[in-house]
């Protein structure tokens, strides 16, 4: 638990046991109740697969588009033989993305790609990102711990000593995470920076007017009330690392009004602990990572993170 700006913003973190996917802290069932922390438990496992799933396509998308796993003659065709691949293991394919000197390419070499750029994202979000569940049978090197390292938090943001209409009380920043899920809160308050318009997007409000559109006299509240039905994901730095910066992290903040306080308990999917960057076990040809990506491999997860936070100021 943490308390700052004399209470405004108050956050309560929870997490994972690996062991028996119990929520810790079990002090927090006082809180919320013994029903109330079996749901937060529940959620966590939904949006942790939604999660996973949206860092797979975008993850594999880029390895398509950057050709990550491309080799020319890699398949071969119905005229010299029955189709298949050609001896490529996944590991052999890991140094693919390089064009064969025989020529370009074929469209089966190309679908090929395709699976396989989308087999290694599977990998990735199964063996990386830490979805609070052990890793069993892994062929890779790691040492998760006993409790998860995606954080399941408790916001309350409030404005008691500010009385202006609305004001910032959680700074812009990216988080290191992959995606951070945000269930729809009721108050809004949650604003990303959108680069192209060069203006702070609510996508609370845009909720709310989608579910206003979709139900005008609100006759689904009382059951199902407006922000219980929508989820904003954004993505974080780790899913701009592994999507080659085609998706970049969103920049955001929280701002508040003194009306109502803002209530939030967002999921932040972060990267199993001891576990490191494989570009290509994971993405495919490392001569096509380029820039960050390619510093990145062989780092543990850990180092990445800590090597993404910004510097403390002088």
């Amino acid at each position: 638990f943490a308390s700052f700006k004399d209470g405004d913003n108050q956050f309560l973190e929870t997490r994972i046991r690996r062991l028996d996917g119990a929520l810790l802290p079990e002090e927090t069932a006082s809180i919320v109740g013994e029903d109330g922390a079996q749901s937060m438990v529940d959620a966590f496992g939904v949006m942790s697969e939604i999660g996973k799933d949206i860092v797979r396509i975008a993850t594999a998308a880029s390895s398509v588009e950057a050709d990550a796993f491309v080799t020319a003659g890699s398949v071969v065709s119905p005229e010299e033989g029955s189709p298949s691949i050609a001896g490529l293991s996944f590991e052999e394919v890991s140094v693919s993305g390089i064009a064969d000197e025989e020529g370009d390419p074929s469209e089966d070499d190309i679908k090929l790609a395709e699976i396989l750029a989308s087999d290694a994202a599977i990998l990735l979000t199964e063996e990386i990102m830490d979805d609070g569940k052990p890793l069993l049978d892994a062929e890779i090197e790691h040492d998760e711990g006993p409790v998860s390292m995606s954080p399941h938090r408790m916001c309350r943001y409030s404005n008691n000593n500010d009385r202006k209409k609305a004001s910032e009380i959680f700074g812009a920043h990216t988080d290191t995470s992959f995606v951070t899920m945000v269930p729809a809160a009721k108050v809004s308050g949650l604003e990303v920076f959108d680069e192209d318009s060069l203006q702070w997007y609510r996508p609370e409000l845009n909720a709310r007017k989608h579910a206003k559109g979709l139900d005008p006299r609100g006759d689904k509240d009382e059951q199902f009330p407006w922000h219980c039905r929508y989820l904003i994901v954004m993505p974080g730095e780790l899913l701009q690392l592994t999507s080659r910066n085609n998706v970049p992290a969103a920049v955001h903040r929280v701002v508040a009004t003194a009306d109502a306080p803002r209530l939030s308990a967002p999921v932040l999917l972060r990267a199993r602990p001891g576990t490191r960057m494989d570009v290509g076990r994971y993405m495919g040809s490392l001569e096509r990572a380029g820039g960050l990506l390619g510093e990145s491999d062989g780092m543990k997860m850990e180092e990445i993170h800590d090597a993404l936070q910004p510097s403390p100021k002088q």
